[in-house]
Parts: C-alpha cells; sequence; structure tokens
C-alpha cells in the first residue's frame, strides 16, 4: 500500500472518530458479546496508527483507554481502575496496542524509504539513459568527424600521390634527358649537378612512397587469416633478390616456419623492410650474413611448421616471434627505441640511404595485426629484430 500523508488534523480526526464508533459498538454490542468489546478497540487502534500517523494512534488508545476504564471495568463510571483483573485486562490492551502503533509506524517508515528508493531509482536510470544517449550522440558526431577526416586524408593521399609525384618524374625524366642529349657540350660539374638532381628526384620519390605506405595503414581496414611464415619469407626474398646479389648476401633460414594470424600483403612489407635494413646497415668491406628463426614465445622452443612432431607441443594460441638477426653496424642502447618513429634516422644520407620511415611502416603494420615489434642488438655486432604475431585464427 502507498504512504500517505495527511495533516495532524486528520490524523487525529480519524483517531477520534474510530474511538468514538468503536465506543458505539460496544455499547450496543457488550450486551450481547461481551468478549468482543476489546477487539472494536484494538481495531480502532489498527485503523488510526494505519491510515493516521503514529501519534494518532497513540492518541487513539487514550481515547480508547479511557472508554473502557469508564464504561466496561469495575467499577463503571469512573476512570478509577479498582480491581486487579481490570488493571491487568487495561495494562494488555495498552501494551498491545502500543505494539501494534509502533509496528504500523515502522512499516510506514519502510514503505516510505521503499518508494524514495525507487523514485531515486527512476531518476538514476533515467540520468544513465540521458547520459547514455548523449554519449551516443557525441560518438556518432565524432564518428561522421572521423569519416570526414579520413576522407581529407585519402584527398591528399591522392594529391601527394599524383600531383606531387608528377613534377618530380616530370624533373627526374628532364634531368636525364638533358644528360643523355646534351652531355657532350657540359662540363664534369654540370654532370655532377644532373646526377645529383636526378638522385634528389628518386629520394624524394622514395620518401613520397614510404609517406604514403605508414598513412596506409592507418587509415585501410584489414583483414587477417592464417599465413605460413615460410610462405611469406620466401616472398620477401624474391622481392629483395637483386638487393641480396648485389651484396652477395647470405640468407640462413633455419626451419621451417610456422604458421601466424596475419595480413598477406602487411606482413610480406614488414619482412621486406626488416630484410632489406639488415643488408643495408652492414659496412661495405662485410659481407651480410642473414638469419632467421622463430621460436614460440614462453617456451623458449623453436617454432616449428608443417607436419612435424615438434608443432605438437605449442597450444594453437601460442605468440610465434619471428627473429630477423644480421651481422650489421649494430644500434646503441639509447637509440634501440627511438628507431621505430617515423623519420629517426641515426645516419647521414651519404652514409647510408633511406627515408627514415622504414622501421616506422614496421611497427604500425605489426600493431595493426595485433603484435608487437621489438630489436636486441650490440654496436658493431648486429642486430637482432622480432616481430611477435598470435597464432590463433581471428576475425576483424
Amino acid at each position: 500500500m502507498q504512504s500517505r500523508n495527511y495533516s495532524w488534523q486528520k490524523s487525529y480526526g480519524i483517531a477520534l472518530l474510530a474511538s468514538s464508533l468503536a465506543l458505539l459498538l460496544s455499547l450496543l454490542i457488550s450486551p450481547l458479546l461481551k468478549n468482543i468489546t476489546f477487539s472494536i478497540f484494538f481495531a480502532a487502534v489498527v485503523l488510526s496508527s494505519w491510515y493516521g500517523t503514529r501519534w494518532s494512534g497513540l492518541f487513539a488508545i487514550f481515547l480508547c483507554s479511557l472508554a473502557i476504564a469508564y464504561f466496561f471495568l469495575q467499577p463503571t463510571d469512573s476512570l478509577t481502575v479498582l480491581t486487579l483483573d481490570g488493571f491487568i485486562r487495561l495494562g494488555l490492551f495498552v501494551i498491545v496496542s502500543v505494539l501494534i502503533t509502533e509496528l504500523n509506524a515502522a512499516w510506514r517508515r519502510i514503505e516510505l524509504k521503499l518508494g524514495e528508493s525507487e523514485i531515486r531509482h527512476r531518476q538514476m536510470a533515467q540520468s544513465v539513459q540521458n547520459y547514455a544517449n548523449e554519449l551516443e550522440q557525441r560518438v556518432a558526431h565524432r564518428t561522421a568527424a572521423l569519416v570526414e577526416a579520413n576522407k581529407e586524408l585519402e584527398t591528399f593521399a591522392y594529391s601527394v600521390s599524383h600531383d606531387l609525384r608528377a613534377p618530380l618524374r616530370s624533373m627526374q625524366g628532364l634531368a636525364q634527358a638533358l644528360q643523355e642529349d646534351y652531355s657532350d657540350r657540359l662540363d664534369s660539374n654540370a654532370q655532377d649537378y644532373i646526377q645529383r638532381i636526378v638522385a634528389s628526384a628518386e629520394r624524394m620519390d622514395g620518401l613520397i612512397q614510404d609517406l604514403l605506405d605508414y598513412s596506409r595503414l592507418s587509415r585501410v581496414e584489414i583483414k587477417l587469416r592464417l599465413l605460413n611464415l615460410t610462405d611469406i619469407v620466401t616472398e620477401a626474398i624474391n622481392q629483395l633478390e637483386v638487393e641480396l646479389r648485389s651484396r652477395q648476401a647470405q640468407v640462413n633460414v633455419e626451419q621451417l616456419l610456422p604458421e601466424v594470424t596475419a595480413n598477406w600483403i602487411i606482413l610480406i612489407q614488414v619482412v621486406v623492410n626488416l630484410l632489406s635494413n639488415a643488408i643495408k646497415f652492414v659496412p661495405v668491406n662485410r659481407q651480410p650474413q642473414i638469419r632467421i628463426w622463430a621460436e614460440i614465445v614462453g617456451d623458449g622452443s623453436m617454432a616449428r611448421g608443417g607436419d612435424n612432431e615438434e608443432n605438437t607441443s605449442s597450444s594453437p594460441s601460442s605468440p610465434i616471434r619471428l627473429w630477423i638477426e644480421d651481422n650489421g653496424i649494430g644500434i646503441a642502447p639509447e637509440h634501440q627505441q627511438r628507431i621505430f618513429n617515423v623519420f629517426e634516422r641515426l645516419h647521414d644520407q651519404q652514409t647510408y640511404s633511406g627515408s627514415g620511415i622504414g622501421l616506422a611502416i614496421v611497427r604500425k603494420g605489426v600493431e595493426r595485426m595485433g603484435g608487437q615489434v621489438g630489436v636486441e642488438s650490440i654496436v658493431g655486432q648486429g642486430s637482432r629484430f622480432w616481430i611477435e604475431l598470435q597464432k590463433l585464427t581471428m576475425e576483424t
């Protein structure tokens, strides 16, 4: 039952009315049913405390006690109770009536608190719903802004790819034509200047292409599937065949490599960049030696592909770490984290060519595939780059 708040006039009016009706009924019925008198007064107290307040219930107890003492206890027509039986009966009536009133008051307090709790719960639920709607609107606005930003990035990338590279190619072509057609009229300094123009145009073209590759990794949606690392490494070596031959580099793949969950194009690009660095950053008088192997992260054992029995020891969800080790110049410890940043170069362009974006592309590509990348290196002795990917199949 819902709690009702009455003014004190109404509460005490109910107590007075209930007590009066109880007295009237008791006077009418008591000649016929003497034992029902106290029950009628108990009913008056219950009605007064339930529909009124605690104090109206106590007021009804007072009025009913007076009525019982005056009309129904010996001696009648007097408020004095002289008999022990009357005193006990009246005392029991008062005690039980007070208990009933307190129970009703407690119940009303509980009912009031429950009502307040329900109101607070509704208010909180409404607040949460309003906040959720606000968050949803923010997400929608930011998603729309992100979509617009991606469109602008795509437009910018298209502009870079076409509008900037076109004059570069034109400059490179004109310089080469000048060198071919007028070489007999140009002295050695002019020939050197033209060669520098061509080389600078080529470096700029390569830099633009690397920037586009890095930007594309951040924007495109990639799909992952189960790939065999042996196939990936073989394809990367084939793409670098000319460079490997020119430096007479030796590549040693120590065993059949396992499967990982990755993207074919991105993973090949990552391995090509790491192999290219392993060839490039080696002193001129040293033959590049590249060692490639894989291991299961956690147990330190070599991970093998195919149907070899050793493969049964690895869990389907064990991360696989692919290592690419070289005998190059090495990297100082304070630079081993910097090298994965965009445009981070440790050497000048004349000593070792490059755009400074290759390892940034490696890190971005591996992170987009849910993996990690790192390096262990000693200056003058070489470096060991690793990429860690999951073996468990997943969908994106």
